[in-house]
């Protein structure tokens, strides 16, 4: 009977859980405009080389309402943007052939600065390993100009080393762990990564 009951509560608690994250998520429509493109220098092969920089208060707020929700620790990552190319792709089909700056260029004259840019849903995704679990928080945008800077780029580069649809705009918000870049590439599905609309406040 006792362990019963803890089945029975470790059941509704999950169930809890899943039901506080599909519930709509809110922002602001002041916060979806003021999208700049930004070179980064990160070290490891899946950080962002460019990044989409996301307007201020956007990422802050809605991570506060996954932590609320999420009832358990949570941490941001270290860059505050959607990625647009990881240093591993600028290296293996752009180095030799372009530079970032020209890279960056193309990436606002495709249309995604100033925006605003348009939520699709909150993500979110949990893998479970012997040594425990990891979970992923992100915001899916529907922005055909993400496709487009992808697929302009891929002129400019080796072509053979570059897919442009290998990533998706997605704007991370929070996790369970500091190792952001090892999700890198996030290819999103909104069929199984979607778990809650996101409605914008006027």
């Amino acid at each position: 009977m006792a362990l019963g009951l803890i089945a029975g509560m470790g059941v509704l608690f999950v169930r809890s859980a899943r039901d506080a994250r599909a519930k709509p998520y809110a922002v602001d429509r002041r916060t979806l405009n003021g999208w700049s493109v930004t070179i980064e220098s990160g070290s490891s092969p899946k950080a962002p080389a460019l990044l989409l920089r996301a307007p201020p208060d956007l990422s802050r707020d809605l991570f506060h309402q996954v932590f609320t929700r999420a009832m358990e620790s949570l941490s941001s990552p270290g860059f505050d943007g959607i990625p647009l190319l990881l240093q591993a792709e600028l290296e293996a089909a752009f180095a030799g052939r372009t530079n970032p700056e020209v890279l960056a260029a193309a990436a606002a004259s495709a249309g995604l600065t100033p925006g605003p840019l348009q939520p699709r849903c909150l993500g979110y995704r949990r893998v479970s390993t012997p040594s425990g679990t990891r979970q992923l928080y992100f915001v899916l945008f529907d922005v055909p100009a993400f496709a487009r800077f992808r697929e302009q780029i891929a002129t400019l580069g080796d072509g053979a080393k570059f897919a442009p649809a290998a990533l998706s705009p997605a704007l991370i918000i929070a996790g369970s762990d500091a190792s952001y870049t090892s999700w890198l590439p996030i290819r999103a599905d909104p069929a199984t990564d979607c778990v809650a609309p996101i409605e914008i406040r006027p």
